[in-house]
């Protein structure tokens, strides 16, 4: 929210709560009630940049975690990549202790 923003919403803010106690004090409801709704819109307006600041927040953390996902996506199939080298690796050399010891009984 910028300080603008801020600013525009305490001045009205201020400005309901002088309305509203011009009003209590000269007994004018009318004039209390526009007071108290003065500072609702105020509070209404803060509440909605705040909550328009939580939406940016939330979308730039769901940004780096999509980043960090496909990070992570990467190295797992690197490392899949990596498993499937040594597996191939084991099963050749399991295939020729297989014929080493086929040999031997063929004797």
């Amino acid at each position: 929210m910028s300080g603008a923003d801020k600013a525009e919403n305490k001045r009205q803010e201020l400005g309901g709560m002088a309305k509203e106690a011009v009003g209590k004090f000269t007994g004018d409801k009318s004039t209390e009630a526009e007071g108290k709704r003065g500072q609702g819109k105020a509070n209404l307006k803060d509440a909605g940049q705040k909550l328009k600041e939580a939406g940016e927040k939330l979308k730039e953390a769901g940004e780096k975690v999509k980043e960090a996902g496909e990070k992570v996506g990467e190295i797992v199939e690197e490392a899949g990549e990596q498993v499937g080298e040594i597996v191939e690796e084991a099963g050749e050399k399991v295939k020729e202790a297989g014929e080493k010891v086929t040999g031997i009984f063929k004797k």
